[in-house]
């Protein structure tokens, strides 16, 4: 009688399988990074000299220009030194330093010839947050009152986006350029050159609006709402707080709100033309702005969903619930895009830029469930946004 050794078939059986296996995990863990890579690394460079300008850099991270750096390097973006941009180093703006000290790089010593020679070895101007750094955000003075230390969009600031309209050269500017500590002589200049009018609302949406909760709900907010309403605080859930000097309206989720943060809509025609989804929730600071100028084209829209309840709060403070998200000069004399949010300050992983095709794999890097995560944001919407509109710039340039 012939005597059957299962255990042997089993392991002869097994070990092809284990083989393949192995062979799968190997290609996915490591033959396909280094590809992506090797395909990032010999692809052609892109020469773009950008005038990048940030007024609100709180620590050396700078996450506040992570997004925009992501995408110049993954898009093998270059200076004319063919140097890649940094995010900690390539801005005019507010630079910190260990020990509570900082340093100021902006154009405030440029006479008009040195502006002119600027912009003249320029290709765009991206204007992407003039909020500004307070003592409180520096960790500085903490028990004292919170003072400015640098800030605002002023009259250099103003004199370099003149002449870059001048020479008809592309200018991308976002959320803050209009807000304090923005005079309001520099803001009526900014307003009547961008043909935009910025109604003094801003707003954010929070995770909680749990005032005995250590999330980031900041106490002014808390502070301003005691001033104008009473001692009573209401709120629990997440929700949307939207500011104006000294006004304040809250909604929240459940008591005025469907959809708990702003909603990004684009149509399908602008949607196809960059990139974009049909909706994307939007979790961070955005503005309220208007456009009476026929020149100026909406791209995609704020949605604030609200219910009856909310509908009637947002009208008795005359706030629409729909409002321009990304605006775009049509005309094509002076190229201009204004996104009205802080869209470049996303904390994404910046060594996942040098690897071709990463997009396909955008899901592993962000929680889709999680509102909150702007890093959902930033693949799903800056990152195609800002990377057709520089293409279309390369191209157009012949670079």
């Amino acid at each position: 009688m012939i005597k059957i050794n299962t255990e042997k078939i089993l392991e002869f059986i097994t070990r092809p399988l284990e083989v393949v296996i192995l062979r799968y995990i190997f290609i996915f863990i490591i033959a396909v990074p280094l590809g992506m890579y090797l395909m990032w690394v010999f692809s052609s460079k892109h020469e773009l000299e950008i005038v990048i300008v940030n007024k609100s850099v709180t620590d050396n991270k700078n996450a506040e220009l992570r997004s925009l750096t992501w995408v110049l390097n993954h898009e093998r973006i270059v200076k004319a030194s063919h140097e890649f941009y940094q995010s900690d180093s390539n801005y005019f703006g507010f630079y910190p330093r260990l020990g509570g000290d900082f340093s100021v790089r902006d154009f405030h010593a440029y006479d008009s010839l040195e502006i002119i020679n600027l912009v003249n070895n320029s290709d765009l101007l991206y204007l992407t947050d003039s909020y500004g750094v307070y003592t409180h955000d520096y960790g500085v003075d903490l028990n004292k009152p919170n003072r400015l230390l640098y800030g605002g969009f002023n009259r250099s600031d103003l004199d370099v986006l003149k002449e870059f309209r001048a020479q008809k050269k592309l200018i991308l500017s976002e959320f803050s350029l209009f807000a304090p500590p923005t005079g309001r002589s520099i803001r009526d200049s900014l307003q009547t050159i961008l043909g935009l009018k910025w109604s003094g609302w801003t707003g954010r949406y929070f995770l909680s609006l749990d005032s005995t909760a250590h999330g980031d709900l900041p106490e002014w907010v808390v502070n301003l709402y005691h001033q104008k309403y009473g001692p009573e605080w209401p709120f629990f859930d997440s929700g949307i707080v939207l500011v104006r000097g000294d006004d304040i309206v809250i909604l929240e989720y459940g008591t005025h709100l469907i959809q708990e943060a702003p909603i990004i809509e684009t149509q399908t025609i602008n949607a196809k033309t960059y990139g974009l989804p049909p909706s994307v929730p939007y979790p961070f600071w955005f503005d309220i702005v208007t456009s009476p100028e026929r020149n100026n084209q909406i791209i995609s829209i704020f949605h604030l969903e609200v219910n009856e309840r909310g509908d009637a709060l947002l009208n008795a403070h005359n706030i629409p619930k729909m409002f321009p998200a990304v605006l775009k000069e049509t005309t094509g004399e002076h190229p201009f895009y204004y996104f009205a949010g802080d869209f470049s300050d996303n904390p994404v992983l910046t060594v996942t830029a040098y690897f071709k095709g990463i997009k396909r794999f955008h899901k592993f890097f962000y929680n889709e469930k999680n509102v909150e995560d702007r890093r959902q944001f930033s693949w799903r919407f800056y990152r195609p946004l800002i990377t057709n509109i520089l293409r279309n710039e390369v191209k157009r340039l012949n670079r």
